[in-house]
């Protein structure tokens, strides 16, 4: 019960913020093609010799889409699925192969190298950092766990912004966006460059009614900071603060027994006029790159702050009505990071690093079914030494191999109150991993990769437990083949993750459900990607995931679950879009994405006769340069209004039928943006 309002409310935090293959070099002939210099893997690296599946979605790739936030970029891409219970603009959670609920904790989101994921359930605040001031987006798929510890099972996204302010002394941009359902969004940066100094700075002011009763946003953010360069590099000091209060129209009810569909006869409605939530978040760092004897020396330095004040009317998880839930949450964590790339004569490399993490989080909850306000404390430490690895073995063949050490403690205390079970452990931890990536002719090129990585449970997760969580651990299996030519680039890889012990939420466990580590669990899919210029100026984009998320073995509560599907992990994925320029000043896209059906969350079992429905959106966006300064565009996503969800939970976790809750999305919606330029 207790787990339920945590997941609630993560839920509700979520905003607390075409795809291209790698370039491969041909063994033989073949057209000379661009390298990518990929900075997720913790130092700037050559993407064309890395064992691993890349996709970089570029400035002109994001100009062209009908996106609105991040999230909804990213939903673009191979493999990448979307889960949003709170109404925001921005409150999707990216889930990257497969994880469903979870797909926060097991896939790592960074900007500008600079980790993003709180460590609490809440996804990553993506919506501070406009679209337009991003110059390229990484993903890595597949674990990034040697690199960067736990919680990078499923992959490493890096957001990269502009860097192109430094060509000019001063340069600035701003842009209003209006849309739908009262959205209002303001965005602006400036930045002042010389040889030695570079400051910037940027803001965000957005508010929104949302496409529900009781469901409107307001969020102020900004942030900037200060490089010093010199000749062998560079030192950054940065900070930014956010603040948002989200109004939660909580789910829409369905009940066959009873004939209720709120879903089909009142979605645009609220549980109640009353819950909302309150964030505000606050990151200060320093970032260091130097050059030290023959190699480059990296050092990030960060402290993060962030306070959650939320009420909801009803208690997760019991009957609709009967009191309230008032929250509180403090989370505090510190960060330091030490990397050294050492390059070796012949085209060989080898990193080592070092990492530490302490956070701490307190709760205070207030609950009608608690006389007694509850009290939680928890503290983690974490203590990571890594190496890895590149070695040339040939002017075609690459190989990667690499592994970490780290140590983790968790300390649970209840400070009052009741709910809990107070805990204190601790765990050392490996990862490690070996890849091969070898070049063929005509463009082609093949890689495998096996490996280990793992995950921690989040201080959200240790609130609440049935037993002490045990670290989740993966074995991790890639196969790919990649092929580019100077119009088209393609991708088919094959991935399986086997995993003891994943950490997730069960209703099967404890009376009410609990935090647990599950039975071993997989993921395994196929993805299938490519670009094309079919003539100049017109390009197709396309791709399709087949992901199977199922338990290997396992029994609760007497149901077997093996062979069962985990829930809010869709079978099939699939996006396509085709972009028109027909001069540099205009340009028109239309993209369909396509969802598959999943399991309700809390169906493990499997037994419920109601899965999460397939859908199709089609979107368009229309942009145009009035002068060198001056652009505007008009999009509309939703094209066909279709009614459709990304989220649901059944009542209960057992039984063929009873009563579920289904989280409407928007329907068709309207944006315009007007941007200037410095």
């Amino acid at each position: 019960m207790k787990s339920r309002s945590i997941r609630r409310y993560a839920g509700a935090l979520l905003c607390s913020a075409p795809a291209l293959s790698a370039a491969q070099q041909a063994a033989t002939p073949a057209p000379e093609l661009d390298s990518i210099t990929v900075t997720a893997q913790r130092v700037p690296t050559d993407g064309r010799t890395l064992p691993v599946s890349i996709s970089v979605i570029t400035a002109e790739d994001i100009a062209a889409s009908s996106a609105r936030t991040m999230q909804d970029l990213l939903s673009t891409q191979a493999g990448i699925h979307l889960i949003n219970n709170s109404g925001s603009s921005d409150g999707a959670m990216v889930d990257l192969r497969g994880f469903g609920v979870t797909g926060a904790s097991n896939t790592l989101i960074m900007i500008d190298g600079v980790k993003q994921n709180p460590n609490d359930l809440s996804a990553p605040n993506l919506g501070v950092v406009p679209l337009d001031q991003v110059e390229r987006v990484e993903i890595v798929r597949g674990s990034g766990s040697v690199q960067y510890g736990g919680g990078a099972t499923g992959g490493v996204i890096n957001i990269i912004t502009r860097k192109d302010f430094a060509k000019e002394p001063v340069t600035a941009r701003a842009t209003a966006t209006f849309g739908s359902y009262g959205l209002r969004q303001y965005d602006a940066a400036v930045a002042l460059n010389n040889q030695k100094v570079g400051v910037d700075a940027y803001m965000q002011s957005l508010h929104s009614d949302g496409y529900r009763d009781n469901n409107a946003e307001t969020r102020e953010g900004g942030g900037g900071g200060i490089t010093l360069r010199h000749a062998d590099g560079s030192i950054r000091l940065y900070g930014n603060t956010t603040t948002q209060r989200l109004e939660l129209p909580g789910p829409r009810q369905i009940n066959p027994l009873t004939g209720l569909n709120q879903y089909q006869d009142d979605r645009r409605g609220a549980k109640n006029d009353a819950d909302f939530i309150k964030s505000t978040s606050t990151t200060i760092g320093l970032q260091l790159e130097q050059a030290l004897g023959v190699g480059t020396l990296y050092a990030d330095l960060a402290s993060r702050n962030k306070k959650l004040h939320g009420l909801t009317y009803t208690a997760p998880g019991m009957f609709d009505g009967g009191g309230d839930t008032l929250r509180d949450q403090k989370l505090e964590e510190n960060s330091a990071s030490l990397r050294y790339r050492l390059p070796i004569a012949g085209g060989h490399s080898v990193v080592f690093g070092a990492d530490a993490l302490e956070s701490r989080s307190t709760v205070t909850q207030d609950a009608y079914y608690d006389p007694i306000q509850s009290k939680m404390q928890s503290r983690q430490h974490q203590y990571g030494l890594f190496a890895e690895g590149q070695i040339r073995a040939t002017e075609s063949t690459n190989i990667t191999m690499g592994v970490r050490r780290q140590y983790a403690s968790d300390k649970l205390e209840i400070l009052s109150g009741t709910g809990g079970n107070p805990s204190d452990s601790g765990h050392h931890l490996t990862a490690w991993q070996l890849g091969v990536r070898q070049d063929l002719s005509s463009g082609f090129g093949v890689y495998g990769k096996v490996g280990r990585s793992f995950r921690l449970a989040n201080s959200d997760e240790l609130l609440w437990v049935q037993n002490p969580l045990a670290p989740q651990t993966s074995t991790d299996k890639e196969l790919g083949v990649t092929w580019q030519s100077e119009r088209s680039s393609a991708r088919l890889s094959w991935f399986r993750y086997d995993l003891t012990n994943e950490i997730q939420y069960n209703p099967l466990a404890d009376m009410f459900g609990a935090n647990v580590n599950l039975d071993p669990t997989r993921r395994q899919g196929i993805e299938l990607e490519g670009h094309h210029e079919i003539v100049r100026g017109v390009t197709l984009d396309a791709n399709l995931t087949w992901m199977e998320a199922q338990f290997r073995s396992g029994t609760y509560n007497g149901v077997d679950l093996a062979g069962k599907t985990v829930p809010m992990a869709p079978k099939w994925l699939a996006n396509a879009g085709v972009t028109w320029r027909p001069t540099d000043a205009f340009l028109w896209n239309v993209a369909a994405q396509y969802v598959g059906k999943s399991r309700l969350d809390n169906d493990q079992a499997n037994e419920f006769d109601k899965q999460m429905d397939a859908y199709v959106l089609f979107n368009t966006k229309v942009a145009y340069k009035f002068t060198r300064n001056i652009e505007g565009a008009v999009g509309v996503n939703n094209i066909l209004d279709r009614k459709y969800a990304t989220y649901g939970i059944r009542s209960g976790s057992l039984g063929e039928t009873g009563p579920y809750n289904l989280y409407p999305a928007p329907g068709r919606n309207f944006y315009a943006s007007l941007t200037v330029r410095y």
